[in-house]
């Protein structure tokens, strides 16, 4: 299974600007703040953005190493 990954910028506007609105915990979707595109689930783009943060870290590692 292929994961894509989210980066920070808003596919539809290029925004980085994000917003949660309320709702019920388990729920929360995240939305740019701009255009109102729909990035999903709070908790699956938060680790999708964590997944690629620790790529970048290794890569910025792995150079620093060589």
């Amino acid at each position: 299974m292929t994961t894509e990954h989210t980066g920070p910028e808003c596919p539809e506007c290029g925004s980085r600007r994000k917003r949660v609105p309320p709702g019920r915990q388990g729920q929360y979707h995240v939305y740019c703040d701009e255009c109102d595109h729909d990035f999903g689930r709070f908790d699956h783009f938060q680790a999708q953005l964590r997944d690629l943060l620790d790529d970048v870290e290794s890569r910025l590692k792995h150079k620093d190493d060589a």
